[in-house]
């Protein structure tokens, strides 16, 4: 279009009328002064003269221009997105929020008050300096702790959860942060977002946490809280947001995302876990529980990591079967590697599903013996990197390949089944073969994908942001690859390979999202009730 128009220009020019004044003219038969004009008009030489000049100059521009621009992809980014966001939903079938869940879930067990702030204007009322080359800490003790950590998180925009250990630490960034003039509270704890996700859906939810109450006024009416003995005063997470290509010192941040701390002492504790399967085991006699949705371990300390045990005794004496009671168990940010690797080896053997994100899965595969892969290849995984760790958790973690075919699906035994991981840019729902409906599976991962662009920004300004081709090993023939274009109008990539079957949609990425924090529980949870409540 931009030579073209550059052309015509050209081409306007060589016929455009010269016009030149005179004092006198040698035809005039008057002694008036006249005007004279002069008509310029090019030859057949000339317009092939120009012509190739024209040619010569759009071939050596157009590559520049499309290297520079990218007018082409401008324009089909729009196409793509109407028809990606228009095919996930009729795959997904969705419904947001229809109020028509009829159905009892429980859930457990953190909760707690968000107080969310803007990280950089924290971090500038703090008077803090930027690190140059900022370390993580595992836990914070420190303000130069916590700056590091902040900072070292900032730089990829990834996503961050930390503990402040001491008190007054704590105390300080906390009224800090009450003294900025632009905050807000809001329902915390993944617990307590998920229960909030499932109420808004119309679920008749039962909710075992720390709910005070300043946090019982955020919960969604349809929320029963389990009552929890104790004089509950809510918990505080402070949670500092900030936007892609936000700045802090010399670092320029490629993401939007959230950094967290807490001092929680209650859920640190995991103080709920015993009230809400003892609820689950009175109520099993009267009214049947439709799902359980677990999470919160990530706060455990040391100190406390007892009490995996004690989970992992309690779900053993849970009711329990795929097809009567399936069970979700949602990860977060962590880095205490004794309890990633309890977690590994004595909770989610005992659930069905688990739901994590590229953070999460990185800890995780490298902390259970995964080895092909490090931990720097999460920042931004690709689908392959996610596929390879994805199949390292269903063979070490979750089940032996030798398992995958040998499961009594009603007969009450506990084995992972389903992995949703979900990245930024697409999420995968996998799961064993043949235990999980496959157009299930791939409702679920569509409407997890319309979940995050839905709560980030509502769709507003959004962008794909993955290639439409891909290739994954396939491990079945070693040395092939699988090749795979996503159809824009109908986004669902499935395969097969090692038993386990692959959903993958990609994410219609909001450019500034309005929320971060809660999302990887809002998108597990939905992804969850359309692979096991939704019509």
């Amino acid at each position: 279009m931009i030579k073209e128009t550059s052309t015509s220009k050209h081409h306007q020019k060589g016929q455009q009328q010269v016009t030149s004044s005179s004092g006198s003219s040698a035809a005039s038969s008057t002694s008036k002064p006249t005007t004279s004009t002069t008509t310029t008009t090019l030859t057949n030489g000339g317009y092939v003269v120009l012509g190739i000049v024209a040619v010569l100059s759009s071939l050596f521009f157009y590559p520049l221009l499309f290297k520079y621009f990218d007018f082409t992809g401008m324009q089909s980014n729009r196409v793509e997105v109407s028809s990606i966001q228009g095919g996930l939903k009729k795959i997904s079938h969705w419904s947001k929020n229809n109020g028509v869940c009829s159905h009892r879930i429980a859930v457990g067990y953190n909760t707690n008050l968000d107080l969310v702030v803007d990280a950089i204007e924290l971090m500038q009322m703090l008077g803090v300096i930027t690190s140059e080359s900022p370390l993580s800490a595992d836990s914070i003790d420190s303000i130069d702790d916590f700056e590091n950590t902040f900072t070292y998180y900032f730089k990829t925009g990834s996503a961050a959860e930390r503990t402040i250990n001491d008190k007054k630490l704590f105390d300080v960034i906390l009224n800090a942060a009450l003294s900025l003039k632009r905050k807000e509270f809001h329902t915390g704890g993944n617990a307590g977002i998920i229960a909030n996700r499932l109420a808004k859906e119309g679920c008749n939810v039962y909710l075992s946490g720390v709910v005070g109450e300043r946090l019982k006024q955020l919960l969604h009416e349809r929320i029963n809280v389990i009552d929890y003995n104790r004089d509950t005063q809510d918990e505080i997470h402070l949670i500092m947001e900030y936007q892609r290509n936000e700045s802090w010192g010399q670092h320029v941040t490629p993401r939007a995302n959230r950094f967290i701390v807490s001092r929680d002492e209650s859920n640190a504790n995991m103080a709920t876990l015993e009230v809400l399967h003892h609820h689950l085991k009175a109520s099993s006699g009267t009214e049947r529980t439709d799902l359980l949705i677990l999470s919160g371990l990530h706060l455990l300390d040391v100190a406390h990591a007892n009490r995996i045990d004690d989970m992992a005794k309690v779900l053993e004496e849970t009711p329990h079967s795929t097809s009567s009671m399936p069970i979700h168990l949602e990860l977060a940010s962590m880095t205490s590697v004794p309890i990633i690797k309890d977690i590994a080896s004595k909770i989610i053997p005992n659930v069905d599903s688990v739901g994590l994100n590229e953070q999460e899965l990185g800890f995780l595969y490298i902390n259970t013996g995964g080895s092909q892969h490090k931990l720097a290849d999460f920042s931004s995984p690709s689908i392959n990197t996610a596929v390879d760790a994805i199949i390292h958790l269903f063979n070490n973690v979750g089940g032996h390949r030798s398992d995958l075919m040998d499961i009594d699906i009603d007969g009450g035994k506990k084995t992972l089944s389903r992995v949703h991981f979900h990245y930024l840019t697409y999420h995968i729902v996998a799961v064993k073969k043949d235990m999980w409906p496959k157009e299930r599976s791939m409702m679920s991962v569509a409407a997890s994908s319309l979940e995050a662009s839905d709560q980030a920004c509502g769709f507003k300004d959004v962008e794909l942001r993955i290639p439409l081709k891909f290739e994954v090993d396939y491990r079945y023939t070693p040395g092939s690859k699988l090749k795979f274009n996503i159809d824009e109008t109908f986004p669902v990539v499935t395969w097969q390979d090692e038993g386990i079957e692959f959903h993958l949609a990609p994410v219609l990425v909001c450019k500034a999202p309005s929320k971060t924090v809660g999302l990887g529980d809002s998108i597990s949870t939905t992804g969850f009730i359309y692979q096991t409540l939704k019509s």
